[in-house]
């Protein structure tokens, strides 16, 4: 019994340190949801475009064009950012496997 505690209290410790241990993410992807978004623009850089989501939307868009044109890019990534947080990701492209969705994209 006394061992089964003390490997549920490692497992609880090492569970609630998985983020800490992860760091931040240095790529695009939907992996920087529900992360600051300032984090985001410290790895990645500025954005190419912002643009506002019609009401009722709160999100503002953040475009990555990879330095296209919106609409051209091999892989455009869009992450969908509201307050200091990004809440969603969307991608789309010519490579085929540029074609993830995650989180909060019309909200």
């Amino acid at each position: 019994m006394a061992h089964t505690r003390w490997l549920m209290a490692v497992l609880l410790v090492a569970l609630a340190g998985c983020n800490t241990w992860r760091g931040e993410p240095d790529t695009h992807g939907p992996q920087w949801i529900e992360r600051p978004a300032i984090d985001m623009t410290d790895k990645l850089g500025l954005p190419d475009r912002k643009v506002r989501l019609p009401p009722p939307a709160q999100s503002v868009a953040w475009l990555y064009t990879g330095g296209a044109e919106p609409g051209f890019a091999i892989c455009e990534r869009i992450y969908f950012v509201r307050g200091p947080t990004v809440v969603g990701y969307s991608e789309h492209g010519t490579d085929p496997r540029c074609n993830r969705i995650a989180g909060r994209t019309n909200d």
